[in-house]
């Protein structure tokens, strides 16, 4: 698996059994997604049960992320998909089914959508690979033409480029979702189309009033308002989320390179976990190769210094799942061991070039130390702040991460360059030399090797140990 960037596998029909999920781990999955747009509680149950499962078998924390649907709109349920070809006209009617098929009706059902959209509006769906233009507007339905050779199935989510419909940031079925999350112990929450801090905030408010501030908040950017209001979004989430196929159906495709280039600076800077997902490996949905471009792609993503690189279609509905992670797992440790080496030193620089706190300055401090030294890095953690800390540095050497809380391991297992290692312990004293034990016995450390070890304390001390791991 690789050393720094994760991989997440986003968990559908093609992939949500205890079989390929083992498969997945075994390949280098640190993280699976459950996509709360899609199936239902029975469906989320076996997955977070399979997930789990994997735990104890292979020994590792795995991180679970609950996908909030969010204020976006999906079109109903259709029998059949509708097969449009470009410039044939269609109709969109306010419902929640619809036979589909020849009748080329779209069922659409929030009447809001039919109050805000006009004649002329351009309707993005499926990542920007259907396009369909309004033609006519009534209070229950729209005419449309199609402007792409399109193929619309149930429950795709639909968006009017250049605007952004005023729905509530939390739904009642996001709230049901959030609740099924901190039910079943779910690691992060994604809050889709996130527009602005405020947002999060309510998020954050819920989780507290829930007595789960430990839930993490992964705010998803993918609309105009996430773009202008990033400052303050980072400020307030967990972990940001370079949701490139939104964002491609509400921005221009050509400014998407850009925009993902941006929000990593802005998320290395501000010391913000940072993901990118979709389309990494479109075509394994129907292949079992990528594309040469998509090689390309991901191993620019990974230059550019992001924690995890989510796979969505390519492993919920694709055909080749666990060749979809094979290749990521392949790739990513190709550009880990060939060409990101070179440019560690400029990821790390945009990451250590705001060090603001003494926490902060203090895990800088041992991450330098161990990188001068060409050491590995130990660390216990209770709380999991100074591994956190490290990581958003961009650790050059290995981190090896002990801790007695399973939960902070989950979160941890997503982020750059941490393998969390489960430890009983109840203090920091007995915690570091069990978490250098445990690093040796799974053959991370061997001996010879010239290990740091620290843990951090609020106060009124810090330890740090240099030595060579012997017999």
């Amino acid at each position: 698996m690789p050393t720094f960037v994760k991989i997440i596998a986003s968990l559908g029909p093609a992939s949500g059994n205890t079989a390929t999920i083992f498969s997945m781990v075994k390949q280098g999955v640190s993280g699976f997604r459950i996509n709360f747009s899609h199936g239902g509680p029975e469906d989320w149950t076996k997955y977070v049960d399979a997930v789990r499962s994997a735990e104890a078998r292979f020994g590792r924390a795995l991180a679970l992320i609950g996908d909030l649907q969010g204020p976006s709109i999906r079109i109903g349920t259709v029998e059949q998909p509708i097969a449009l070809k470009k410039g044939e006209a269609a109709k969109i009617v306010f419902g929640g089914g619809a036979k589909g098929g020849d009748e080329k009706v779209i069922p659409v059902p929030i009447q809001r959508f039919f109050e805000f959209v006009d004649e002329g509006d351009i309707l993005v769906m499926d990542d920007g690979r259907t396009r369909l233009r309004i033609s006519e507007v009534q209070s229950d339905y729209v005419e449309v033409v199609a402007l792409t050779d399109s193929m619309i199935t149930s429950r795709k989510a639909i968006a009017i480029y250049g605007k952004e419909i005023d729905l509530p940031p939390i739904s009642e079925k996001d709230f049901a979702n959030i609740k099924f999350a901190l039910e079943h112990n779910l690691d992060y929450i994604g809050l889709s189309y996130v527009r602005s801090g405020s947002d999060v905030d309510i998020l954050r408010d819920y989780l507290r009033r829930a007595g789960r501030e430990d839930v993490g908040i992964i705010a998803k950017i993918e609309t105009k308002s996430a773009v202008k209001n990033l400052d303050e979004i980072m400020e307030k989430c967990d972990a940001v989320l370079v949701a490139r196929g939104d964002l491609g159906m509400n921005f221009g495709l050509e400014e998407i390179h850009a925009l993902q280039s941006s929000i990593v600076a802005k998320a290395l800077e501000n010391r913000r976990p940072v993901i990118v997902a979709t389309q990494l490996l479109e075509s394994m949905v129907e292949k079992p190769v990528p594309t040469r471009a998509e090689v390309v792609d991901v191993s620019t993503a990974i230059e550019m210094g992001v924690d995890a690189l989510m796979l969505t279609g390519e492993t919920s509905v694709g055909k080749y799942p666990l060749e979809a992670v094979s290749w990521l797992t392949k790739i990513a440790n190709f550009v880990e061991k060939e060409t990101i080496r070179g440019n560690l030193k400029v990821i790390a620089e945009k990451a250590r070039s705001r060090i603001d706190s003494l926490p902060v300055m203090f895990a800088k401090g041992v991450l330098e130390l161990a990188e001068d030294m060409n050491a590995k890095l130990v660390v216990f953690s209770i709380h999991g702040n100074t591994a956190k800390r490290i990581s958003t540095l961009r650790p050059s050497v290995p981190v090896y991460v002990g801790s007695p809380d399973v939960n902070i391991l989950r979160k941890l297992a997503i982020l750059w360059g941490l393998q969390p290692l489960y430890v009983e312990a109840q203090g920091y004293e007995e915690g570091l030399p069990k978490t250098l034990q445990r690093a040796v016995e799974l053959g991370y450390v061997s001996y010879g090797d010239l290990v740091v070890a620290t843990y951090g304390l609020k106060e009124p001390r810090q330890r740090i140990e240099i030595q060579r791991v012997v017999h």
